[in-house]
């Protein structure tokens, strides 16, 4: 049975419906002042495995910020299969999505929009467990936009898969999707993307991207992106890039007083800024700030045998 659980005001709210099932509502014409924010903390009576739903529905005319956390305050074998749903109809969606899961964490989100309007999905996988993230937009009336991005900060032997398909089925859509990780240790990190325009779609405009920074030799970066044109009048693109820090700039900036250990942290966090300043709330974005230092200094909990950080000979 629908319960609400938070008033939003304006018609807008969030309601449970059991079963591990939340929805968030916001009706026709009524744009949120505030951020909704989910989160969830997994600590020692939670059980470790479960599914769960959270679905999304924006009416036309309408416009919302949703921020999902997950941390893990216990660091227990938790198996997590989570669906998120999105119907943005003519109406305005920016999800942000910020991963802080123990080690032994097992982490896999399905994400499904069905986009007559704008969607806006960040991803931040900034914890030490294995996750999985498939991401599933359909594009059903023309102009529909998307832009799909996130980062990745592994080490150990943690394993991250970013997988997302784009589907256009009307014409004049547009998305973009930029994924950036950086990889220690025998850490795994892997894109996925599909574009698929399908026929009498003209007009699509697609790039994707995917950008990675490995710095050990036994850490592994994968990218895969598609794409698949059935029809003419197109502009879509795609590109991936692995490599390690750029040497250069790294005595460019010691040969200026600047240490090589705080050099190295200043051009990681430098990479990684791009997709950071696509968040649109300003505490989330200066959070992933601190938050990305931290992980890169091997400053949080769960970075205690992190390598990213680790100290090297001038």
């Amino acid at each position: 049975m629908e319960k609400l659980i938070k008033d939003l005001g304006n018609g807008a709210g969030i309601y449970d419906y059991g079963d591990d099932t939340l929805e968030v509502k916001v009706p026709e014409g009524v744009k949120l002042a505030k951020p909704v924010y989910l989160t969830q903390l997994l600590g020692e009576n939670d059980l470790l495995e479960n599914k769960q739903n959270i679905l999304i529905f924006l009416m036309p005319g309408s416009e919302a910020d949703v921020v999902i956390t997950d941390r893990t305050v216990t660091d227990r074998p938790f198996r997590i299969f989570r669906r998120i749903v999105g119907e943005v109809n003519e109406a305005t969606l920016r999800l942000y999505v910020l991963q802080e899961q123990g080690a032994q964490t097992v982490w896999e989100n399905l994400f499904t929009f069905n986009a007559n309007g704008h969607v806006t999905l960040g991803i931040f996988c900034m914890g030490s467990g294995n996750v999985t993230n498939r991401v599933r937009t359909y594009f059903h009336a023309p102009e529909a936009t998307a832009d799909i991005f996130g980062m990745t900060i592994a080490s150990g032997t943690q394993q991250v898969t970013n997988a997302v398909t784009v589907t256009h089925r009307a014409p004049r859509c547009r998305d973009r999707e930029l994924f950036k990780q950086i990889l220690d240790e025998e850490a795994v990190g892997r894109f996925d993307g599909l574009v698929r325009v399908e026929p009498k779609c003209p007009g699509a405009d697609s790039q994707q991207t995917s950008r990675n920074i490995c710095l050990s030799r036994t850490a592994r970066a994968y990218a895969q992106p598609q794409l698949i044109i059935d029809t003419d009048d197109v502009r879509c693109s795609h590109g991936a890039t692995v490599g390690q820090l750029d040497e250069e700039a790294l005595f460019y900036m010691q040969q200026r007083g600047i240490p090589r250990h705080e050099a190295r942290l200043l051009l990681l966090s430098a990479f990684l800024n791009e997709v950071i300043d696509r968040v649109t709330i300003d505490g989330l974005r200066e959070r992933l700030r601190v938050i990305t230092d931290a992980r890169l200094r091997g400053d949080m909990d769960h970075c205690v045998a992190c390598g990213v950080c680790k100290t090297e000979k001038s």
